[in-house]
């Protein structure tokens, strides 16, 4: 068997990171030998790689020289494993990718149809070194074409996720409610993902927001909660932040643009009621007409509108059903491995 190395961002920070872990523990399980390289420091995930970890140790956002100095030890652990085959998850893990001299098989991860989006000049570098490579690439979903030239993929493999936990809320009868209680955002607290509509509607509609997740928006969103006063409750990073619901919590995803939805999906596996932006990366789960919103007008009149009994805002088990199916750790293994064994 081929021998597989996965460089990603980092042991967690979403869902990226998550279903690569799940790839790799799946793939070591059936046989392949397989080698994890995260490249920024930080906690572990929820899900623990099964296989060999190399970790870089590089800080987030680190300098050029912190940056340079990692890339140096991804060489050494790539001269030393002799990977086959280089699964680069990610900005940053293509970017280290593109630095190899040695001749390897390169395979990249698309999970949104926006890569780049922050250094767009780069990445076109990045991407047409990559192209000379001959590298393969891989998308989470159909509906993603591949950057910068709207390219089909080589393959759609879909993330797993993790299909043995469920969520039972344990509310004392006298207590369980199916009114708002309280707004729930979690994801990334960046641009793309659109967290600060939130706060507005948290303000319109009397209700608590609780976000889970960092970014590069939250300093700006807890000084405006602060000014209007909204009842706002930062957590930051969670493992498993869906051990934080309670009845009555109803999931915002209020994204402009979205790669593979993995929030979205977790939420329909715990069934949790959610509201969605209405964009062409959420329409193709093809949810009732409620569970989608335009604008944040939308999302405070649809919260208003079932704000007495959010149960009919969770997604119907049918729907939840033919999509669950396709993400088991096994279903995407099999679908690893014939993307494997053709390259």
């Amino acid at each position: 068997m081929k021998r597989i190395m996965v460089v990603t961002n980092s042991l967690t920070g979403g869902g990226a990171e998550r279903s690569m872990n799940l790839a790799c523990n799946e793939l070591t399980r059936r046989g392949w030998p397989v080698a994890l390289v995260p490249i920024n420091s930080g906690p572990s995930d929820q899900v623990i790689p099964s296989c060999d970890v190399f970790p870089l140790e590089r800080k987030w956002r680190d300098s050029w020289l912190g940056t340079f100095v990692a890339i140096r030890r991804f060489h050494l652990v790539v001269k030393m494993w002799k990977p086959d085959v280089i699964v680069l998850n990610c900005d940053l893990p293509e970017f280290f990718g593109a630095t190899l001299f040695s001749r390897h098989n390169l395979v990249v991860i698309e999970h949104v149809n926006r890569p780049w989006i922050t250094r767009i000049m780069f990445g076109r570098i990045i991407r047409r070194l990559l192209r000379l490579r001959q590298t393969k690439w891989a998308a989470v979903s159909s509906h993603l074409a591949i950057w910068p030239d709207s390219r089909n993929a080589d393959a759609v493999i879909p993330n797993s996720i993790l299909l043995s936990r469920t969520t039972t809320f344990k509310v004392p009868p006298m207590l369980q409610t199916s009114h708002v209680r309280r707004l729930i955002f979690i994801g990334r607290l960046a641009p793309q993902k659109r967290p600060e509509w939130l706060i507005e509607i948290g303000e319109k509609t009397n209700l608590g927001v609780e976000f889970i997740g960092e970014g590069s928006l939250r300093e700006a969103m807890e000084s405006v909660a602060t000014t209007r006063s909204v009842d706002v409750n930062f957590r930051g990073r969670i493992s498993d932040p869906w051990n934080l619901f309670e009845e009555g919590d109803l999931l915002i995803v209020p994204s402009e643009y979205e790669g593979d939805g993995l929030v979205v999906i977790e939420g329909m596996q715990h069934e949790t009621p959610m509201l969605l932006a209405d964009i062409p990366d959420f329409r193709r789960f093809k949810l009732p007409e409620e569970n989608y919103c335009k604008s944040v007008g939308d999302f405070i009149y649809t919260i208003n509108r079932f704000k007495e009994d959010i149960s009919n805002l969770k997604v119907p088990k049918e729907i939840t059903r033919q999509i669950l199916a396709s993400r088991t750790p096994e279903t995407v293994g099999d679908v690893w491995e014939d993307f494997l064994y053709s390259i």
